[in-house]
């Protein structure tokens, strides 16, 4: 075959430029939401106009045809730099976009070595890659890694499953809270009524921040402190996501669950091929005890059922996730990866200072017992 030829993208216009080749070699990979043009290229519209984040896009051609793409930003940390994947700052998945050729092995070690030689990173830092992909074999091959962590992330097979009814009946868990019995309860309370909400839709801005303004109140109520919750970034990557100018044709998805003519909770959804993906969730606080948000998710599992889609639920131990995954369920891995002799010699003198400021609060909160006043007789 003949070989990848690799560029280095930086600036924001030459990124949109790839929009259309990188939309026809999504569908080609099949690739997953997070790898999409719409999705990275909301992230970079939320980053603050003040970040000292760069963009460092690894895009790989064959013959003049885009086969790879590895979008990075690049940042530095003291005397330290860093490159990690163009994603929300929440610690979303991602993974190397790469053609499914016979090569892709190939394909996506060169995409790693051209990162490694042109962002010239002391440390490369990646969340929820899954931990069969070829990306996470190339991070344990060819550098030193630390601070690992492994995760499951659940979902449900719907693509071979028999009727509907006999699936619900044959899982395990819910017998007093079946989605038939929940959405019971909550109509009476008023009109139920589900939609799928297309990103073309007039009303997609203002589900929009209903949906930023639930999503920090239920933070609130529960003491998250997230700061990615709370920005003015997290606004501005929903509200581009969502957008029709960049998203690409049934990619995402509101769907809303209203009750008497006001939504109670809202899904934004992502369609694959083959896989539909809860990519974010919320609830009305003010119905919690009706469940709206584990009704509108078992309507959305009953619509990829319909549609011959498995469902994705993002990692997590939730009981809607228990019950309709099953039990099946992937790994992923988050971790640092330190390629060079200087960042090694950083991430050491950090650790070894975090165990002295340890030991140093340790030897500060002993208290010394103090002894019984001498009384004379």
């Amino acid at each position: 075959m003949s070989p990848v030829a690799f560029e280095v993208v930086r600036d924001i216009d030459r990124f949109r430029a790839l929009q259309s080749d990188w939309n026809d070699l999504w569908h080609r990979a099949e690739g997953e939401y997070f790898q999409s043009f719409a999705f990275c290229h909301g992230a970079l519209e939320a980053e603050d106009a003040a970040s000292r984040r760069k963009l460092h896009c690894i895009a790989g051609r064959r013959e003049g045809r885009l086969v790879v793409v590895w979008p990075l930003m690049t940042f530095w940390r003291s005397c330290w730099k860093y490159a990690t994947a163009l994603t929300p700052a929440n610690r979303s998945p991602s993974d190397i976009l790469a053609s499914p050729e016979a090569d892709v092995e190939q394909i996506v070690n060169g995409a790693w070595k051209a990162a490694l030689r042109s962002t010239r990173a002391d440390a490369i830092e990646l969340w929820r890659i899954r931990s069969n992909s070829p990306l996470c074999r190339n991070a344990t091959r060819h550098g030193v890694i630390e601070r690992g962590t492994e995760e499951t992330t659940p979902y449900a097979r719907l693509r071979d499953q028999g009727p509907w009814e006999t699936f619900v009946r044959a899982l395990p868990g819910r017998k007093k809270t079946r989605p038939e019995y929940l959405e019971r309860r909550l109509a009476r309370h008023g009109e139920m009524k589900f939609e799928i909400i297309d990103v073309n839709d007039s009303r997609v801005p203002s589900l929009v921040e209903w949906f930023v303004s639930r999503k920090r109140e239920w933070a609130q109520h529960n003491l998250i402190d997230s700061r990615w919750t709370f920005s003015e970034a997290s606004s501005k990557f929903w509200r581009s996501l969502l957008s029709n100018d960049s998203s690409g044709v049934g990619v995402f998805r509101l769907f809303v669950l209203t009750l008497a003519g006001e939504p109670v909770a809202l899904n934004i959804v992502a369609v694959q091929a083959t896989r539909a993906y809860l990519v974010a969730n919320t609830y009305d606080l003010r119905y919690g005890k009706l469940t709206p948000g584990t009704v509108l998710v078992d309507y959305c599992v009953k619509w990829a059922f319909d549609n011959r889609l498995d469902m994705d639920f993002g990692p997590g131990d939730q009981q809607y996730k228990s019950f309709w995954s099953a039990g099946h369920s992937y790994l992923t891995s988050s971790f640092l990866v330190i390629p060079t002799r200087w960042g090694q010699a950083g991430y050491a003198a950090k650790q070894v200072a975090k165990q002295l400021r340890t030991v140093s609060s340790n030897i500060a909160g002993r208290r010394t017992p103090e002894r019984n006043p001498v009384h004379s007789p």
